[in-house]
C-alpha cells in the first residue's frame, strides 16, 4: 500500500501544475482562463490570397507551463472578408494549416466547436481540431506534441484559441478547462 502511494506521489510530482487565472482582454473582447501570468504581443500578419492577401494586426495573449502553451489570438478582419463565406473558410483553413505546421502534423482530427459561443452575434465560421506531431526541444531533439485548437470568426473578429505542447504535459482536463473558459465579452 505504501509503495502505491509513493508511486502516485511521484507521478503527481511529474505532472505540470496549472495555476488557472481569469484573463479579460478588453481590446480582444474575450475572457479566458490561462495557467499563469499572461504575455501579450501584437504583430502584423498577411492574410491568405483568398482573403485578399492583406495585412492585419494579430494580438496573441498566452501563458505556459513548461513546454505547454495556452494562447488566444485575435485579429479584426476586413469587412469584405467577413461578408464572403469562401474568404472566411479560406482564412480559417490558412490558420489551421499554420498551426499544424508548428508541430509538423500532416493531419488533424476534427472536433465540434461550441455553437453557442457567438451569443446572438454573427458567427461567420468555426472550426475545431486536434493533432499530434513533434515539437522541437531546446536540445534539438523533437518530442511528441499535442495540439488542440478552435478558430472562430464572429462579426469582424477572428479568434484563435490554442493549447499546444509536449503530449505528456497536456492532459485532457487542462484542455477542457481552457476551452470551457473562453467567452466573448462584446
Amino acid at each position: 500500500m505504501r509503495f502505491a502511494a509513493l508511486i502516485a506521489t511521484l507521478l503527481a510530482a511529474c505532472t505540470p501544475t496549472f495555476d488557472w487565472r481569469d484573463v479579460t482582454s478588453n481590446d480582444g473582447g474575450y475572457r479566458v482562463a490561462l495557467p499563469g501570468k499572461p504575455q501579450t504581443v501584437t504583430r502584423d500578419i498577411d492574410l491568405p490570397p483568398a482573403a485578399g492577401a492583406r495585412r492585419v494586426a494579430m494580438t496573441m495573449t498566452s501563458a505556459g507551463v513548461g513546454p505547454t502553451m495556452f494562447a488566444v489570438g485575435t485579429a479584426r478582419l476586413p469587412a469584405d472578408v467577413t461578408r464572403d463565406a469562401a474568404a472566411v473558410d479560406a482564412t480559417m483553413a490558412w490558420f489551421r494549416a499554420g498551426l499544424l505546421r508548428n508541430i509538423g502534423a500532416e493531419a488533424a482530427r476534427d472536433a465540434e466547436p461550441p455553437s453557442a459561443l457567438a451569443d446572438g452575434r454573427a458567427l461567420r465560421g468555426a472550426i475545431a481540431f486536434e493533432a499530434r506531431g513533434r515539437l522541437a526541444s531546446p536540445r534539438g531533439q523533437a518530442q511528441p506534441a499535442r495540439l488542440a485548437a478552435r478558430i472562430y470568426v464572429v462579426d469582424d473578429g477572428l479568434y484563435q484559441v490554442v493549447a499546444m505542447g509536449a503530449a505528456d504535459d497536456l492532459p485532457d482536463t487542462a484542455i477542457e478547462t481552457f476551452f470551457a473558459s473562453f467567452r466573448l465579452t462584446r
